[in-house]
Order: C-alpha cells, then sequence, then structure tokens
C-alpha cells in the first residue's frame, strides 16, 4: 500500500519493500523484472507559472518526455518536439517534469542499488531494430544483467528460470485509464507479468505496489 509508504515519509517510486527484496535477489545471484506499463521519463510537462501542459497536436493528450533522445513524444501518433527549456505560452523558463516510465524506474533503481546491473525492454526499443531487443533480452538471459525492466512488451511469452522476483511498480496505471475494460485489463497484465517469476527450481514472488489496494481488480 503506497499511501501507508506516503505517511511513513517515503516519497519514492520504490516501496522500502521492494528495495529489500532486489537486494535481496541480487545477493543471491538471482534475477528480478520491474513492471511499469509506461514508457518514457516523465509522462507530463508542466509550466509552473501559468499552467501550460505539453500536448500533441493532433491527439490532444499530454506528450511524454524521453530522457534518451531529450525529445517530447506522442504514444498514439508518434509525434515529436524537442523537450521545452521555456514555456511557449508565457515564455517563462519555469517546466516541470512529472510522472514517471520506464526510463526513470532504471535511473531510480541505480541510485538506491548503484551495483545493479539492469536492461529495459519497451515500445522504444521494441520500435528499433529488431536486433537491439534480441541483444538486450540475450543479457538478461546470460546474467549479464539482472534486473529487466519493461512495460507490456514483457508480460507474456518470456520465460527465464531465474527469475524470482517480480516488482509491479504501479498497477494503478491501467488501473485509472478512462476505459470499461481497465479493470479486465489490469489483472491481465498483472497475472501475465506474475507469471515470469517461480518458473524455475527456486520458486518465486510478486509485490504489487499501489495506491488503491481496496480495489476488486488488485
Amino acid at each position: 500500500d503506497m499511501r501507508e509508504e506516503l505517511k511513513k515519509g517515503n516519497k519514492s517510486i520504490f516501496s522500502r519493500r521492494l528495495i529489500e527484496e532486489l537486494e535481496n535477489t541480487v545477493a543471491r545471484k538471482e534475477q528480478a523484472i520491474l513492471f511499469l506499463n509506461r514508457r518514457g521519463y516523465s509522462t507530463f510537462v508542466l509550466c509552473r507559472d501559468c499552467g501550460y501542459v505539453a500536448k500533441c497536436p493532433h491527439c490532444d493528450i499530454s506528450l511524454v518526455y524521453h530522457l534518451e533522445d531529450k525529445s517530447l513524444k506522442c504514444h498514439y501518433c508518434d509525434f515529436k518536439v524537442k523537450a521545452l527549456e521555456t514555456c511557449p505560452k508565457c515564455k517563462g523558463n519555469k517546466i516541470g517534469y512529472y510522472g514517471t516510465g520506464t526510463e526513470k524506474i532504471e535511473e531510480e533503481i541505480k541510485r538506491f542499488i548503484p551495483e545493479i546491473k539492469t536492461v529495459r525492454i519497451d515500445a522504444d526499443v521494441v520500435s528499433k531494430k529488431g536486433m537491439m531487443l534480441k541483444e538486450k533480452l540475450l543479457e538478461f538471459k546470460t546474467g549479464r544483467a539482472n534486473v529487466l525492466i519493461g512495460t507490456q512488451t514483457i508480460a507474456k511469452g518470456l520465460d527465464f528460470p531465474k527469475v524470482s522476483l517480480i516488482g509491479i511498480v504501479l498497477a494503478d496505471i491501467t488501473l485509472n485509464i478512462p476505459d470499461f475494460r481497465s479493470g479486465e485489463r489490469t489483472f491481465q497484465l498483472i497475472t501475465q507479468v506474475a507469471g515470469r517469476a517461480g518458473r524455475g527450481l527456486t520458486g518465486g514472488k510478486v509485490l504489487i505496489q499501489t495506491y488503491c489496494p481496496e480495489s476488486y481488480v488488485i
């Protein structure tokens, strides 16, 4: 329950329990998967002076900041612009980047556990040359990385016997999408991702982080 984490002063995207379990998993030379169904670094860009939010001119949804190429992208139509330094509306410079995506997860986990070796697989990786996806999967399969970070791209079809821990970083992302199937979809994703753990002899553990633990879906 991430609400309890906040009450205890933990403002991180990771619960203390998840960090502890990750440390133990790495110490045992086993592997873990961190799942967050949102790619990019920050999920929306806001001017703190005038309230301007960077949106796609075609789809009217918030643009997502990608650290890798310092750009703002629309995940629906692939519209892309350079990251903002000043507000196009009021010309102020109080541009803030908010929200969390897989790129941020990768950066943050290394801050907590510096010795951790990560590999990230999401639509940004898959959309590039197929060889890159194969290389990243091979890197994880051969044990050169001990934590795989990804979106629904990694939810099913992968079999890694050394994976003994799954961390679902925020189960509420798909739960709160305005779609009448969001509950069913969230349950499917959680179940599919959970199935990546414990496929070997070591067994598995799944930690689900949520702000809505009372939800019938969770």
